[in-house]
């Protein structure tokens, strides 16, 4: 979060705006801290089980954003 914050307040600075700043930086979404914090340093999940489940949680996200896009984007 730090990090977006700081890109808006480059960002601003550029525009010399202050209202691009108001608006505070998303949290990181539930599935993205769960695969972070079962992910080592090294890329790998810990346990074989957290690799499949995450598997899993892409996959869903995947399918979400192809359904998002048919019923909205092109009807």
């Amino acid at each position: 979060m730090t990090e977006k914050t700081k890109k808006k307040l480059e960002e601003a600075a550029q525009f010399g705006s202050i209202e691009a700043v108001i608006d505070p930086p998303s949290p990181i979404k539930r599935h993205v801290k769960w695969k972070m914090a079962r992910t080592k340093k090294t890329g790998q999940m810990t346990f074989e089980a957290a690799k499949e489940i995450a598997e899993k949680i892409v996959s869903h996200f995947q399918l979400i954003i192809v359904i998002i896009y048919v019923y909205c984007v092109i009807d």
